[in-house]
This record gives structure tokens, C-alpha cells and sequence, in this order.
């Protein structure tokens, strides 16, 4: 009886041995493929990185100041033109029916007027080169430079400098004559210039160039 009871320990004991010894085994498996494939922190992308990332998205933005090319001028652009006197407003403007008091007549206005003190200060409205220095008590005196692009700029019923000659460079804003005494075909307007723009030869409106404001009527 007594052997009995000894060889049931003998085999709860085996058995208890063979169950921690399956448990260890377990645990070593379990911390082997844990250590091997790393934590959940070492193959986690760190926030921010690569999130939402779309293609061209990692491309340093074209900076539009590396774009040093000049702008083609395309007409009507005021800040590349500067006025030819300094007046406030224009008495008479472009393509508008005028009445000539001095020779009694009515025509289309062929340019703008601005009214000016004799003596006033005029300049030229863009560089260029001088084409006609032409002096006339009837017609009126005038200057036309030659721009850029086939543009022209005619200065009229004027006292050009005296050092102004034909093929001269002119820079922007230069000056180049005075405002007359009031004479010739428009003098019942008082001293005034008279001033045109040829686009190509044609006529054209000088507030397509310049900021000008008519007076009101």
C-alpha cells in the first residue's frame, strides 16, 4: 500500500514537471519572436512623417522671383509712361468734337490738351529718340519722339530747349521743352500742350498710356 502511494507522487510530480517545463518552453517562444521582430514603437512611422504625401508634394515651390525675364509691353500700361506736364486735369480730350474759336471751325480733336501755365515744365513721356523739331507761329511749335513697338508722342504749341536736336536720346521723363504763350490755330484756348499718340501711324487715345482725368463740362 505504502509503495502505491509513493509511486502516485512520483507520477503527479513527473506530471507537474512536464506541464512547467511546456509553460517555459511557451514563454521562450513567445519572447523570442517578440525580440526578433521588434516592438510596435520601433516600426512605427514617427507622426507627421509621410502622412498624406502625395507625388511632387516633397518639391521645393518654383519662387516666381526667379523669373527675371522682362514683361513685353502690351500697351495701355501706365507705369512705364509718365505724364507730359504737370497738370491736374485735360481741358480737351481725344476724338471729341472741337470747336476751334480761333479759325471757326469744328473737327475731331486729333489729341488731348492740357491746360498749363506759358513756361510750364514738358517732358517726355517715355524713352526714346527725337524725330521732328518743327517750328511754326500758325501751326504751333512741336516736338515728336519715336518710342518703342511703333509708338510716337507729339509735344505741340511748345518753346523746345535749346540744346534739343533731331536724333537725340530722350530718357522718360526728361525734359525737352515749355508750355508756349497762347498763339497759332488753337490760341483762343490759352497757353496750353497739346499732345498726341501714334500707334503704328494711327492715331490713338493717350489715356490707353497715361492716367489722365478730364475736366467736367
Amino acid at each position: 500500500m505504502k509503495e502505491e502511494k509513493t509511486t502516485t507522487k512520483k507520477k503527479t510530480l513527473y506530471y507537474v514537471l512536464i506541464g512547467i517545463s511546456v509553460l517555459l518552453l511557451a514563454a521562450a517562444i513567445v519572447l523570442t519572436v517578440y525580440f526578433t521582430t521588434g516592438t510596435p514603437s520601433d516600426i512605427a512611422e514617427t507622426p507627421g512623417d509621410n502622412q498624406g504625401t502625395l507625388p511632387g508634394d516633397d518639391e521645393t515651390p518654383e519662387d516666381p522671383d526667379d523669373n527675371n525675364e522682362p514683361d513685353e509691353p502690351t500697351g495701355g500700361e501706365t507705369e512705364q509712361y509718365v505724364l507730359p506736364v504737370a497738370a491736374e486735369s485735360c481741358s480737351v480730350e481725344h476724338n471729341a468734337i472741337y470747336a476751334n474759336a480761333s479759325v471757326g471751325t469744328y473737327y475731331r480733336h486729333t489729341g488731348v490738351d492740357f491746360a498749363a501755365d506759358a513756361g510750364a515744365e514738358v517732358y517726355a513721356m517715355a524713352d526714346g529718340v527725337v524725330k521732328t523739331v518743327s517750328m511754326s507761329e500758325q501751326l504751333g511749335n512741336l516736338i515728336t519722339i519715336t518710342h518703342d513697338d511703333g509708338l510716337e508722342s507729339t509735344y505741340r504749341f511748345v518753346e523746345p530747349v535749346e540744346t534739343l536736336d533731331v536724333g537725340d536720346t530722350v530718357a522718360s521723363g526728361e525734359l525737352i521743352a515749355r508750355v508756349a504763350e497762347a498763339y497759332g490755330t488753337e490760341a483762343h484756348d490759352g497757353a496750353h500742350l497739346h499732345f498726341e499718340v501714334t500707334l503704328d501711324g494711327e492715331q490713338t487715345d493717350p489715356a490707353n498710356y497715361l492716367d489722365l482725368v478730364y475736366e467736367e463740362k
